[in-house]
């Protein structure tokens, strides 16, 4: 384990030169212990961390469940980063700051259309990456992303702070941040900030759907504590996304998986978030922009994106539900469309996505 807070400093350890080294370092480590660096914190955030650079002290239980979760994810995304196929026709941006603190946590990558820039602009997508809140970087969805940007897309993938060093309010309010850099910047690099979309994954779908509440309503943003970016969000895409807080708080539900997982990542949901918590009254927050939602039938949060489709549509919300079956397609599992983006059917939700934003943009 790591005794030192040196490597919670600077972008991180992936090669921020080259977009598509990243594969060959993975490879060339022979180890999904010592890969999972490149696209997550390990251990380093977690042991020798000083009080100033940690919003609350954790207790040894949290600590040790997360870095086991870390441990478990990047076993399973090592084999999965060694198959990407990244596209050849994308433009990197690699690690550039949107904090001027110098925390890993605080980087995002921008991806872009060879063209773009210089008069050229395209949508934008802005993508929070999942993890189960305590795992993973923007290295994590650089698949995901570049496919994307391959559609005709400038798609922005920032780092958060996780937890259980940080909580949820921080990682929204990181994300808050991030926002706000792509209003100010992202023309620079070829985005059409009027015509921006927010997707997420899994936890990173969690924190896209409440982004969005937070921006189109004053009262949340002032209750949470989050500020408001000023993002005018045209469509939300939600990949196999967890949504209902207070189920999921409680240990004796099925889905009582954050109690378990991080419940230091929550301490705040339970006083700033209260009216907010669950999916029906974080729903009713602000008017919600037309939602895509993809999912597998072999998702462990298949029943959770397909109920949020059913709120969707009693609401009377523009909304598309892209549900795989993975008895056609074969084991696809949890976000296939971010690890397994060269598979056949994540390149067809990756087209559907894409007729979806056009759709939304009248295009």
């Amino acid at each position: 384990m790591s005794n030192t807070s040196s490597s919670l400093n600077g972008p991180g350890t992936s090669d921020n030169s080259n977009a598509y080294a990243i594969v060959e370092q993975a490879r060339a480590l022979e180890s999904w212990r010592k890969a999972g660096k490149l696209w997550s914190y390990m251990d380093e955030d977690l042991w020798g961390s000083t009080a100033a650079q940690i919003s609350s002290p954790v207790s040894m239980r949290a600590r040790m469940t997360a870095w086991i979760m870390r441990l478990m994810s990047s076993r399973t995304d090592y084999p999965r980063i060694l198959a990407w196929d990244l596209p050849r026709d994308v433009t990197a941006h690699l690690a550039i700051a949107y904090q001027d603190d110098n925390q890993r946590a605080h980087y995002l990558d921008v991806f872009a259309p060879a063209d773009a820039g210089e008069g050229k602009l395209y949508p934008v997508v802005i993508d929070d990456h999942g993890g189960g809140f305590v795992y993973g970087t923007r290295e994590l969805n650089r698949s995901f992303a570049m496919h994307l940007a391959h559609r005709g897309y400038v798609v922005v993938v920032p780092s958060y702070r996780p937890g259980p060093r940080w909580t949820f309010v921080d990682i929204l309010t990181d994300l808050s941040h991030a926002y706000s850099w792509v209003l100010e910047h992202g023309a620079n690099y070829g985005a059409d900030i009027d015509k921006l979309f927010l997707t997420g994954d899994s936890a990173g779908a969690c924190m896209a759907l409440h982004s969005t509440q937070i921006e189109n309503s004053q009262a949340m943003s002032a209750q949470t504590g989050v500020p408001q970016a000023g993002l005018n969000i045209r469509g939300l895409l939600l990949v196999c996304g967890i949504y209902n807080l207070k189920e999921h708080f409680d240990p004796h539900s099925y889905a009582g998986m954050l109690q378990s997982i991080c419940p230091e990542v929550f301490e705040s949901v339970h006083d700033k978030f209260v009216g907010y918590d669950n999916t029906t009254d974080l729903l009713a927050a602000a008017p919600l922009p037309p939602v895509f939602i993809n999912t597998s039938s072999d998702d462990f949060l298949h029943d959770e994106n397909v109920d949020l489709a059913e709120r969707l549509e009693k609401l009377g919300v523009d909304y598309e539900l892209d549900d795989a079956d993975a008895k056609q397609w074969g084991e696809l599992g949890h976000v296939s469309v971010i690890g397994l983006a060269t598979h056949e059917r994540s390149q067809i939700s990756l087209d559907k996505m894409d007729v979806f934003m056009r759709r939304v943009l009248g295009e």
